[in-house]
Order: structure tokens, then sequence, then C-alpha cells
């Protein structure tokens, strides 16, 4: 039996779809009785357990061969660092009580860094927190999702031009998709080590804004011009998003230190995996819908 937290999402569901496909039973640890009642609906194992809930966590966790972890970004929390912390200290005494066989969890790209990577500096907390367990850890760097641009083709579509924190436009950098990240997470629990692993993984290629702008110009058949934020107006465009006031200062930081090359991999240090998953091939399924 595996533990994943964010088995409804694009990553965990994806390691839940792959830990199914191979036939190896899991459950989904979610936040509420109400959706734990639709998931069982449909045939799967749960446990209920908030993330700051150290007994409920335990429990979800106890008598699993392994827990694949991913925790919430925060953006709208008053306090998002603060409050990451919280939900570390719960989930790395809950692993360590409940003592599963193994711990993937993902990371990103930078969590090298203890400073200057904004909303990423919660993932350096993180790694530095889990490798202080006894059990096998295994950290999975992910680079920029490119699902990150997802929200804009709706916009980009009615004429809006794609807007971007990136900058240059032309600037590239490596990218990755949320099922590719999935696959290796189900990839790992299924493995056996000893110790602390840190895996980084990216897409086969690198790609710039320019070249999301030409994969969904081509796809809509439209020329899609990038419209570049500048670094001023970084929080105020973070804020208009719904992010708090340290929300939107942590994105801008972690932008800055992306076209700063301060947030990048580490290469040639710890292991480096590439997934399948092209970009026009990752933007192609959320247009056709």
């Amino acid at each position: 039996m595996y533990a994943i937290i964010g088995a409804t999402g694009h990553v965990g569901g994806m390691v839940a779809a792959t830990l199914q496909e191979a036939g190896l039973p899991f459950k989904a640890v979610v936040r509420n009785e109400s959706r734990a009642k639709e998931l069982e609906s449909k045939g799967w194992q749960t446990a209920v357990a908030e993330l700051h809930d150290v007994g409920a966590l335990t429990k979800a966790f106890s008598n699993t061969r392994g827990v694949f972890v991913m925790t919430p970004p925060l953006l709208e929390s008053a306090d998002p660092v603060g409050d990451h912390d919280i939900m570390l200290k719960a989930l790395s005494t809950a692993i360590d009580a409940a003592k599963p066989g193994k711990l993937v969890y993902l990371s990103s790209v930078g969590a090298q860094h203890p400073l200057k990577t904004g909303a990423i500096r919660k993932l350096y907390d993180m790694e530095q927190i889990f490798n202080k367990l006894s059990l096998p850890t295994a950290s999975i760097r992910a680079a920029w999702f490119m699902e990150n641009f997802v929200s804009q083709i709706g916009p980009v579509a009615s004429g809006s031009p794609l807007v971007s924190f990136v900058d240059p436009a032309l600037k590239r950098i490596p990218m990755i998709a949320a099922g590719d990240i999935g696959k290796l997470g189900a990839q790992l629990l299924q493995q056996d080590w000893i110790g602390h692993r840190v895996v980084e993984l990216e897409g086969p290629c690198t790609y710039s804004v320019a070249d999301v702008a030409m994969v969904l110009g081509y796809h809509l058949d439209k020329e899609v011009p990038v419209g570049l934020i500048a670094e001023a107006e970084y929080e105020s465009a973070y804020k208009s998003f719904g992010f708090s006031d340290k929300g939107a200062q942590l994105m801008a930081e972690m932008n800055r230190g992306f076209n700063r090359y301060h947030i990048v991999f580490e290469r040639g240090i710890h292991e480096q995996v590439q997934g399948e998953t092209f970009l026009e091939d990752c933007l192609a399924k959320y247009i056709r819908k």
C-alpha cells in the first residue's frame, strides 16, 4: 500500500494512475470527508488528514511501503512560509512516527538555495527537514511546469498577448509536464535505496516564452504576441491574481531568480532525468478542450 498526497491533482493523479496501472494498491490522502466519499464511490481507498494534523497524518502513513508528498503553494496566505513550515513539521513528525518504507516528494529547481528564490524557499526548507528523517527519501526537483501557461489559453484565444514574467521572451528555461513528474514519482516509490536522493527532472527540450507563443499560435491559427511584465510591476501583477502581499513578494523574487540565472539545476551533482512530454503536446491537450 502507498499513500499519496495530492492524488486528485495533475501530478498526484498521475502517481495514482501509474501505480494503478502497475496493479499496486494506494490510498489518496485528502483533506475532508466529502472528498473522500467522492473518491471512494470510484473505488479508491482514502484517508482523511489535514496537512497540519499529526495524528491523522500518522494514521494515513502507517503500514505503507511509501508515501508521496506535495504541499500547496499557499500564496493567498498572509504568511506562506510560516504556514508551510507548520505543515512541514507536522508531515515530518508523522512520517517519523509512521515509518513508511520510503518518502518521495515534490521539490523544485533551485531548491538548493536558502535565499533569493522566493516561493521556492519553502521547498528548500522541505528538503532540509526531510533530509533529517532516518528513512530513504527522494526529492524530485522539477523544472518550470508547462501547465503554468494553461490559464492563459482562453485570454490568448480572445486576442490578449501571452503575458510573461520570464524576461527576455527568448530566454530558454527547462520545463516539465506535470504528468511526467507523476510518472517519476510512482517509479521512485517502487524502487529501493538507502539514504537521501535528489533527482533533477526536466522535459526533452528547453523552451522560451516565445516558443510557447509560437505553439499557441499554431494551434489557435493566429499570431500570438508576448507581453512582458516589467520587473517593477511583478508584485502588483501577482496581487491582481489574488495573492497576498507576502505571496506576491515571494513570486516576484522567484521570477527575478529565474531571470538572473540564480534558479537553475546544479547539473552533474545529482541524478538527472528527462520526461517524455514536449511542450506542444502538453498544451495541445488543453486547447482541444
